[in-house]
């Protein structure tokens, strides 16, 4: 038996025979026209890779058919060949070219901070390779055959092959590279399979046939587990199906805490999500994000193309749909806004502040979602406010293409407006900024990160980025107490929402809207709905009197919720 440990990507308890995946790069010859020959290769991977992407999107993969179209994109950028040639002009070999551009252009990419950019470096690696394979003259092993449930093991799992999987068969994910940015971990989450990545030392003690097991929430995998473990990890399974069956009987249904109503609603980022979230009876859409719209592009979004696609998120359901307009710029620019790299992105042009720079592109944005309002019960959500007078400008420019648009003959649905309390002057400013707004809604992954002064990218700063921080739950309470006092619905649309501790603790302060991934929805329907109020009111004393995050942690109000 080898223990190992990583980091838990997608939930879930998986137990089953390994399947290890190689991934050695060929060697490739130098051809008599390495110019010529890389300039068809390249060619030929953006064409395969677009083909493979209708195909995940035919099977309902809409977050692989993403990524391969964005690889696609990537195959066709200059940036490739020209780095291979530079090497070869410097006197590298054509192999070696390939392997010296592979690992410059990764490393430049993981060096980048925000983890949408630092992902890129998987993509460009997994181009790279299918160039070499292509130059190599082989076939591309991307088939991953299964004929029976497997424990998928691997450096690191590429968006083909997992593009490629038949759900079915695969028990669970475990890569020794990735992290929850990662391709199989995006894609592990939308498929609803256990994975843990970041295992050190998987490959050396996995082998093809062996059995495993791994629970995806603790980043526990166990290879060739002894008959005590295997009984261990079988019981965890067997609570885990426990209480997802216990938490279906939420699905649909309206909660409360105590006398409250509580809103559950669903994250989502592209269509795929929209209908996982209807799948799951989340009470709408509490973020819808945008950016997907704009990424790995060369131009930006029409304003029918994106009409069609808000008209697609509100027609699906009879609650509140929650678009966000774009959070671009900074720390994840767009190819098209020709933006400089900036050195502190986190804290530099992003969300509202791109918009005076590009006020063509919020217009049409912004254009485009009115014009869907009358398909459902719209509310747009501005990112990355830190001012009344940034909520006031875009509340203006809304209400003048209002006009505009009725004047052309557009009909107008009703909407509200609302911002997202993520930077710490806007939590502190909720009661000036109330009476502008129709809704607040708090983005406790940024507030967190704003308010320690912790690169939530730097794994060193790891214990300053709990949102149970006393600081960040202060901030949340201001900013809930200011709702309350105006009349105004407060959200809580980031991922310490998922946790039940902190709903609980959102609950107690009067917030009424919770918003998370598809799959955690009934998970906080059934949390909410058990509560006793009178114990979480007499717990929360003691967690706002707590001067530090493991305080709260091992608070009576945890141990009630996990009992």
């Amino acid at each position: 038996m080898k223990s190992l440990s990583g980091a838990g990507a997608s939930p879930g308890v998986a137990a089953a025979t390994i399947n290890v995946i190689g991934h050695e790069r060929p060697e490739v010859p130098t051809p008599d026209d390495p110019a010529s020959a890389l300039a068809d290769a390249t060619a030929a991977v953006a064409a395969e890779l677009t083909e493979l992407s209708g195909t995940a999107s035919k099977r309902g993969q809409s977050e692989a058919a993403g990524v391969l179209e964005a690889q696609s994109l990537m195959a066709q950028d200059p940036m490739i060949v020209d780095t291979v040639v530079e090497h070869l002009d410097a006197g590298a070999s054509f192999n070696d070219a390939l392997n010296k551009t592979s690992d410059h252009l990764t490393e430049m990419f993981r060096a980048i901070p925000d983890p949408y950019l630092a992902a890129r470096a998987d993509d460009v690696g997994e181009v790279i390779d299918r160039i070499c394979w292509r130059l190599s003259g082989q076939p591309m092993p991307d088939a991953v055959s299964l004929t029976e449930p497997a424990i998928l093991c691997a450096r690191l799992l590429t968006a083909a092959e997992t593009a490629l999987l038949d759900p079915e068969l695969v028990a669970g994910f475990a890569t020794e590279e990735g992290g929850p940015t990662s391709h199989v971990s995006i894609i592990a989450r939308s498929m609803g399979v256990p994975a843990v990545v970041g295992v050190t030392g998987l490959l050396s003690g996995a082998e093809s046939g062996l059995s495993a097991v791994l629970d995806g929430s603790t980043g526990e995998v166990v290879v060739d587990p002894d008959e005590a473990t295997a009984a261990d990890f079988a019981e965890r399974a067997r609570r885990e199906e426990q209480a997802r069956l216990s938490m279906q009987k939420y699905r649909g249904v309206a909660v409360s805490f105590g006398d409250e109503p509580m809103t559950v609603c669903a994250n989502v980022g592209s269509a795929s999500d929209v209908e996982r979230a209807v799948a799951q009876g989340a009470d709408g859409i509490g973020l819808m994000r945008t950016e997907f719209l704009y990424m790995d592009r060369l131009e930006p979004p029409t304003e029918d193309e994106q009409v069609e696609i808000y008209i697609g998120a509100l027609s699906a359901f009879n609650h509140t749909v929650t678009i966000r307009t774009f959070d671009i710029g900074g720390d994840k620019p767009a190819k098209f806004m020709n933006m400089d790299t900036e050195e502190n992105p986190f804290l530099g042009v992003r969300g509202v502040r791109t918009y005076e720079a590009y006020p063509k592109l919020l217009r049409t944005q912004l254009r485009a979602l009115l014009r869907a309002s009358v398909h459902g019960k719209l509310a747009i959500m501005v990112p990355m406010i830190a001012t009344p007078a940034e909520a006031a400008s875009v509340k203006a420019t809304l209400e003048q293409l209002a006009v505009e648009l009725v004047d052309e003959g557009h009909e107008i649905g009703p909407f509200e407006f609302g911002v997202m309390i993520e930077v710490p002057s806007a939590a502190l400013l909720a009661e000036q900024m109330a009476p502008i707004v129709d809704f607040f809604s708090i983005g406790t992954n940024d507030l967190t990160q704003y308010t320690m002064a912790a690169d939530r990218m730097n794994t060193a700063l790891e214990h300053l980025h709990d949102p149970l921080h006393p600081a960040v739950l202060a901030l949340c309470r201001l900013t809930a107490e200011a709702g309350r006092r105006h009349g105004k619905s407060v959200s809580v649309c980031g991922l310490a929402a998922a946790d039940p501790l902190a709903a609980t603790l959102f609950a107690e302060m009067g917030i009424d809207k919770l918003s998370v991934a598809a799959p955690s929805v009934n998970l906080i329907k059934s949390t909410i709905a058990e509560l006793d109020v009178d114990q979480v009111r007499a717990g929360a004393a003691e967690v706002v009197a707590a001067g530090d995050v493991d305080e709260i942690r091992r608070s009576t109000l945890n141990t009630l919720i996990d009992s």
